[in-house]
Parts: structure tokens; C-alpha cells; sequence
């Protein structure tokens, strides 16, 4: 992953996701909180990989979702992996 991208973006998009599958979802309650407490099961876990590699254009681990398991976790996990292919780009 080297591409660059809006956090803020990728937190509404992952939130969309989330709220269409789990009643009283709010992006601003539930950022930190794992998605197996929201109510995602390993499906919806892996499918949530979908969104996200549909928004960045490329391929991410299915297992991402498990491994942060929250908004903000996987969230700063990819722009920290964004970040890091940056720096060894240059």
C-alpha cells in the first residue's frame, strides 16, 4: 500500500458500512469500540476489508478487521502502513 488518502474519508466510509449493518451505530459513539461488540460477525469482518480495499484501490489482509478492531485502530493502521511506504519511497 503506497497510495495516499483521506482519513476522514476512510473513517466515513468504514462507519457507513458498519452503521448499515448495526442499529444505533453512531461514528461519534462507536469509533473505538470493536466491531464483534458492535454486533459484526467474521463475514461482515472480512467483507469489511471490501470497503476498504475499494476505497484505497488495493489489496488488504482480510483478516485487517480482526487483527484492529476498531475504526480508529485499523484506521491509524493503515495511514501509519501509507505513511511508512511513503517514507521508504523517498
Amino acid at each position: 500500500m503506497n497510495n495516499i488518502f483521506c482519513k476522514d474519508t476512510l473513517i466515513s466510509k468504514i462507519a457507513e458500512y458498519v452503521a448499515e449493518r448495526v442499529d444505533g451505530f453512531s461514528k461519534d459513539l462507536h469509533i473505538d469500540t470493536s466491531f464483534s461488540r458492535l454486533g459484526l460477525d467474521s463475514a461482515a469482518h472480512v467483507q469489511l476489508t471490501a470497503v476498504i480495499e475499494d476505497y484505497l484501490q488495493t489489496d488488504v489482509s482480510p483478516t485487517l478487521a480482526f487483527d484492529y478492531p476498531t475504526i480508529n485502530a485499523l484506521v491509524n493502521y493503515l495511514v501509519n502502513e501509507s505513511q511508512n511506504n511513503i517514507n521508504k519511497a523517498s
